[in-house]
């Protein structure tokens, strides 16, 4: 009677470790996800979506240089909830938020560092296919492309480390 009452034990012990594994391996995380600081200091936060993996911008910051002189006091002026999409090439898209913008659309690529989609620019208003690429645990280099992926341009973005990351800033697809 002890005996199968001890392998009753172990059984349930055991089935609860397995479960407790596989539980924890279901919800790791890609390499890819999380925040990111992109050349300009604006953030994009990247997460699992059903699509693959998205972007979202999740902090704006407006590049000096970009504005004239009295649209930079302005823009310095505005929230960040006050910007829009203005330079969208289609009409309908332009009354949506930039904050919480989904800007990437990415799915694993042929090899494990490499995630192949669209990269979608507020600054032109277009969509290009693109990649982004694993450089090291905390540096990615996204390529927007043209003419077939023939030519590409790219830059180097970080990643955000959690205690530095901003706790009002958007989820993701918010």
């Amino acid at each position: 009677m002890g005996k199968r009452g001890t392998d009753g034990f172990w059984l349930t012990l055991g089935l609860g470790f397995v479960g407790t594994v596989v539980g924890a391996q279901a919800q790791e995380v890609a390499p890819i996800e999380g925040v990111w600081r992109t050349v300009l200091a604006s953030e994009v936060t990247i997460a699992s979506c059903p699509e693959g993996f998205c972007g979202y911008l999740s902090k704006i910051v407006v590049p000096e240089g970009m504005l004239s002189g009295a649209e930079a006091e302005a823009a310095a002026a505005m929230l960040p909830e006050a910007f829009f999409d203005d330079r969208n090439k289609d009409p309908a898209l332009r009354g949506r938020p930039m904050l919480g913008l989904q800007i990437l659309q990415l799915r694993q690529g042929s090899k494990p560092t490499v995630y192949d989609g669209e990269v979608y620019n507020p600054e032109d208003g277009n969509t290009y296919s693109g990649y982004m690429e694993m450089l090291g645990p905390d540096l990615v280099r996204l390529n927007g492309c043209v003419l077939f992926n023939v030519v590409c341009r790219g830059e180097d973005w970080v990643r955000v480390l959690p205690e530095m990351i901003d706790p009002s800033a958007v989820a993701p697809g918010s």
